[in-house]
């Protein structure tokens, strides 16, 4: 599943499904009933929670390079929101990154999504890299980045506190 607390409340959380086509067949009523988007990702056993690491590995380096950005965009002098106005309208827009980097600006770092919870998911991705025999150079430095927020104190703020984190 991939959904925060208010879509999985509201329905519109959007599962994975990974099964043999009977049993895909049989429960795909429920499946759409608790959900937005249904992806039917085969028939391999596990294949939908492989799917969801690689999908919070991207979201986590999002939010990592968005945190990045502003940061930096900050050091420059530049005003963050009017900043990230342009990236949500540039090449430079993410999903995460907007409705992340938007609280932090504002300082709002109530937890929605915990800095732990991407932290343990770039963590598994990596783990599930590594047993693939995979490498690339983004995915490590997400997680590092993380694991560097939680040792810092934040982990159990908004992950969007990775901008407060990388302005300090």
């Amino acid at each position: 599943m991939s959904a925060g607390r208010a879509r999985t409340l509201d329905g519109t959380m959007s599962p994975m499904a990974a099964c043999d086509d009977a049993v895909f067949a049989q429960h795909r009523w429920l499946l759409e009933a608790l959900s937005g988007k249904l992806f039917r990702i085969g028939g391999r056993p596990g294949d939908g929670a492989r799917t969801k690491l690689v999908n919070n590995l991207l979201a986590g380096i999002n939010l990592v390079g968005a945190a990045e950005a502003l940061a930096l965009a900050a050091r420059l002098g530049l005003d963050a929101a009017h900043t990230l106005d342009v990236i949500e309208q540039s090449s430079g827009q993410s999903w995460i990154g907007s409705d992340r980097l938007r609280r932090a600006i504002a300082g709002d770092y109530a937890p929605r999504a915990h800095v732990t919870l991407l932290g343990k998911d770039t963590r598994l991705a990596m783990d599930a890299a590594r047993a693939a025999g995979f490498e690339g150079p983004l995915g490590a430095a997400a997680r590092d980045t993380f694991a560097r927020a939680v040792a810092a104190g934040l982990g159990d703020l908004d992950d969007a506190a990775l901008y407060r984190l990388l302005s300090e």
